[in-house]
């Protein structure tokens, strides 16, 4: 078996509440970690030792990711997020991604927020975001 140098840093879930949802996981214990105060672009994230639970809008992470994620089949209410070291390697993953048969719902782009992003389905249709951030870097 081939050892990895990736880590999952964060589990996003497309929220309908947003506001119900932080209050649910701060009153189980989570610690916010960081909160947007934009109210265009609305998140809350909680620190889980090296992975962050993200909550985000459902109809902004579907607009962010360029696919539906109310009506295709498989998981349609998290984004699981890979963060790499370098900016090049979104890319770099969104091609090996597509050659083992994921489809590529957005090619890389920047968002609103900064850094750059992808994001792709897997055979199975669980939505994923490859991205790299210069403020985020993960301990491998």
């Amino acid at each position: 078996m081939r050892q990895s140098n990736h880590i999952i840093s964060y589990i996003t879930l497309a929220v309908e509440n947003l506001e119900l949802m932080e209050d649910f996981y701060t009153g189980l214990g989570f610690a916010l970690h960081s909160k947007s105060k934009d109210i265009d672009h609305p998140y809350a994230m909680y620190k889980s030792g090296a992975l962050i639970l993200a909550l985000y809008p459902k109809e902004l992470l579907e607009k962010q990711s360029g696919c539906s994620i109310k009506d295709f089949e498989g998981n349609n209410s998290i984004a699981l997020s890979l963060n790499v070291k370098d900016k090049d390697k979104v890319d770099d993953y969104l091609i090996l991604a597509e050659s083992l048969n994921a489809q590529i719902t957005r090619k890389g782009f920047e968002p609103v927020w900064g850094g750059y992003c992808a994001y792709f389905k897997d055979p199975e249709n669980n939505l994923w975001e490859i991205t790299w951030h210069q403020k985020f870097i993960f301990e491998r």
